[in-house]
């Protein structure tokens, strides 16, 4: 293997096993699902066109910040209800049967879109959440001024998407519980009598900085010490296979090396398998040399992470604060 080859080997397991520590640190929270009833096409007969319809409702209809459910997974659901479809005037009760297609595709809302195509193209949408309730309920009618069908139709879903309110609600978090007032300070008046007390000169305001926050040191600061326990670990897995590698070569090496022992020579039959066996061993250094530089490059990579991730000595910051008749000072040894 060329050494331009095996550099590059190494570079690509590295970035490997990095990888995972990236994308957990990228992760992102899941968008809401949203469970779509097949468009429905009222009044047209020819099957492509009514395929078209359908395409444009789902593409143009839902937003891109919202996960639709699989389409398998609605037609699954369909399949087992008795009418196939939670449209009227097939289905009796839309509400309660697209509550059912939200429930059994955990989805936050199910959502049934009817279209009319024509010379007025007349689109609806209903929303009914997962417990039965009209969340809403939209119609947009348009007519053609010499517009196409497909583009006619596009407009009026772009401008329902725009009024249907198919996001699902945030969650509301709970308020935190008032905090009840502290009791008002009562100044005590001294009586007229009794003797006034005068502030200390060297009276000293010690400000003690806030402990720092501990992490224990088998987790580290941050995502640098999980990652150098695993290239750690990894390295050394590969140190012992190159370990084996290497003297299962030498080993085969030696068993080359037997027909020539006592100044003899290998017989014709005998040929071949010294050359397997010199070619297995040839095989194998190299394998446990590349092993052993991935497993170095690996271990190194792994210690380097944990020495960088480890606990910062605290800065020394704000000592105290004197306060006399004169003035006020300032003493310590500031950051």
């Amino acid at each position: 293997m060329k050494p331009r080859a095996r550099w590059s080997t190494l570079l690509l397991s590295l970035a490997l096993w990095l990888a995972p520590a990236q994308r957990a640190l990228a992760a992102e929270e899941a968008a809401p699902q949203l469970a779509l009833h097949p468009c429905v096409i009222v009044g047209e007969k020819n099957p492509e066109q009514v395929r078209g319809h359908q395409l444009a409702c789902a593409t143009v209809l839902v937003p891109a910040n919202v996960r639709r459910v699989p389409d398998e997974q609605v037609t699954a659901f369909l399949d087992k209800e008795p009418r196939k479809t939670c449209a009227p005037p097939a289905a009796k009760k839309t509400n309660e049967c697209l509550a059912r297609l939200a429930t059994a595709t955990q989805a936050a809302r199910a959502v049934l879109i009817t279209i009319t195509p024509g010379q007025v193209t007349r689109v609806s949408g209903l929303v009914v959440g997962a417990e039965g309730e009209v969340i809403d309920q939209k119609s947009i009618q348009l007519r053609s001024r010499g517009q196409s069908q497909d583009e006619l139709l596009r407009t009026a879903l772009a401008r329902l998407k725009d009024q249907l309110n198919l996001l699902p609600a945030k969650s509301v978090t709970a308020a935190p519980e008032p905090t009840p007032p502290a009791p008002p300070a009562v100044a005590s008046t001294p009586p007229s009598d009794a003797p006034s007390v005068a502030p200390a000169p060297d009276a000293v305001l010690t400000a003690t900085p806030p402990a720092p926050r501990e992490r224990s040191p088998l987790l580290g600061q941050s995502w640098k010490t999980p990652a150098a326990y695993s290239a750690a670990g990894v390295g050394l897995v590969a140190l012992g296979v190159a370990g084996y590698l290497a003297l299962s070569g030498d080993q085969a090496m030696r068993q080359s090396n037997l027909p020539f022992a006592n100044n003899g020579y290998p017989l014709v039959t005998e040929v071949d398998s010294v050359l397997a066996l010199r070619a297995e061993a040839s095989r194998k250094r190299t394998f446990a040399g590349i092993g052993a530089a991935a497993g170095a490059v690996l271990i190194g990579t792994g210690t380097y992470l944990w020495f960088t991730d480890r606990p910062r000595a605290t800065t020394p910051g704000l000592s105290g604060v004197s306060v006399g008749p004169g003035g006020v000072s300032v003493s310590g040894v500031l950051p």
